[in-house]
């Protein structure tokens, strides 16, 4: 097989081919011997009659053009090899012809291939790092919670309903002197002042004393979820059974004992502020990891194929679907409400595709550039943390995932997680600039971290646009 490659523009190839003679004849012959299996003829089993018999009933065009579809593939692939091309969407095809086993057999295809990056600065890069800082606002919090588990409801006597208590009532609605479906209730308990009810209709509880009653006037509001009540004036009319007070319990070395392991407040206290600087230190890490790569992206040159960008946004809105799906929601649904279409969706994405898939090819480049590899040894103890996580014997997970082909997957991904740790620990950190990074900018960061791996995360290219190694 002779392969000729020439650019033909930005990451774009053409792919002239020609096929040797005795591979076309053999490839002709075989496409004869699949049609022989395939025909039945009087006095003959499938697959034994005569090669004459064959080429007659099909004609040499036919299985000249079948040749082509069975064998074009296989062809492109072997070229591709040879040329050492890695591919990231389907090829254009030049005018094909039939080979017609009278000589050698040529085609040309125009393909789009992985984009080269040009890397700046990746190794010295300064960047800004948070500091770890638990303030005591934030263990008064975790404290609080726990206090709000230990609350209890305690019955009121002899006051009136005020703001924070809890309260079981009966109401009734009506609309020009009917009663309103959907607006009634008995025995109902709500929360004064948490607003899960209309604008003005707790309000005109508070004041009422257990036996009381009231009837006020209210207009639903122009977004109730019940189409037919929007905008509707209604008259309530409401009676209050019983009363009700949150009592927390008193922050004590009492209270410490019955929430943990700890006999003092104080050892609480200093308990929780260690696991808050451990999640603290985590998120910091994270962040600053996806600043590491931002920098080294930011400072290399890559041109994005579109078909790698089109690719990435529609695995993006497919990640959205599932996350539809996880709230119970079909994606026409979705659609129906935001008012688009998934094309309009995938539209959206692209920018965020585009920065995806370039983090990618540089995480690549530097990779390539560094020689960083995984061994079959990190992928097996990969897979045996796995097990140990799925409580899995760790001998047969490996072999199911063998199987299953999911190593060279993980493989993938852990050279990716690897390259990310060769830039953080060449990186050099500094402190936060004053006032911090712009809100835009620390979400960029998290996203980046976010998408370096899907051992870690998630992956910054989808499986099949990673470069081959």
């Amino acid at each position: 097989m002779k392969t000729e490659v020439t650019s033909v523009g930005d990451n774009e190839v053409l792919l002239a081919v020609e096929i040797p003679h005795d591979d076309v004849r053999a490839k002709i012959e075989r496409t004869i011997h699949r049609l022989n299996g395939e025909t039945s003829f009087p006095g003959f089993r499938k697959g034994k009659a005569p090669r004459e018999m064959i080429v007659k009933r099909y004609g040499d065009d036919f299985i000249h053009v079948q040749t082509l579809e069975d064998s074009i593939d296989e062809w492109y692939s072997a070229a591709l090899e040879a040329a050492e091309l890695t591919p990231v969407a389907q090829p254009e095809f030049e005018e094909l012809e039939a080979p017609t086993g009278d000589g050698a057999f040529s085609f040309a295809a125009k393909v789009q291939v992985w984009p080269e990056a040009k890397l700046g600065e990746y190794k010295g890069l300064e960047v800004p790092k948070g500091a770890v800082e638990v303030k005591d606002a934030q263990v008064d919090m975790q404290l609080a919670m726990l206090q709000e588990r230990l609350a209890s409801l305690k019955p009121v006597e002899g006051r009136a309903v005020r703001d924070g208590d809890f309260v079981q009532i009966d109401f009734k609605g009506f609309a020009d002197d009917r009663s309103l479906e959907g607006a009634a209730a008995d025995d109902y308990m709500l929360q004064v002042g948490e607003g899960r009810l209309i604008p003005g209709f707790e309000e005109a509880l508070v004041g009422l004393e257990v036996g009381g009653e009231t009837t006020f006037d209210l207009t639903f509001p122009d977004d109730y979820p019940a189409e037919e009540l929007r905008g509707k004036p209604v008259r309530f009319e409401a009676s209050v059974k019983e009363i009700k007070e949150k009592v927390v319990p008193d922050l004590n070395d009492e209270f410490a004992a019955e929430v943990s392991e700890f006999d003092t407040l104080d050892e609480l206290s200093a308990d929780i502020a260690l696991r808050l600087g451990a999640a603290q230190e985590q998120a910091v890490e994270r962040e600053f990891r996806g600043r590491v790569v931002e920098e080294a992206v930011a400072d290399a040159t890559v041109s994005v194929p579109q078909a790698m960008v089109d690719r990435q946004a529609h695995a993006l809105y497919h990640e959205l679907e599932e996350a539809v799906g996880e709230q119970g929601m079909e994606m026409k649904d979705y659609l129906e409400v935001v008012a688009k279409t998934q094309e309009q969706i995938e539209d959206e994405l692209r920018p965020r595709a585009e920065a995806v898939v370039k983090r990618g090819v540089v995480l690549a480049a530097v990779r390539e550039a560094e020689g960083i590899e995984v061994d079959d040894d990190e992928v097996r103890d990969y897979l045996r943390r796995e097990a140990e996580l799925l409580k899995r014997d760790p001998t047969q997970h490996i072999l199911e995932s063998a199987r299953g082909g999911r190593q060279d997957g993980i493989r993938d991904e852990l050279v990716m997680v690897k390259t990310v740790d060769f830039l953080v620990e060449h990186a050099v950190a500094v402190d936060e600039p004053a006032g911090g990074e712009e809100s835009g900018d620390d979400e960029a960061a998290g996203e980046a971290a976010a998408q370096e791996s899907s051992v870690a995360t998630e992956n910054p290219v989808p499986r099949d646009e990673a470069p081959s190694h």
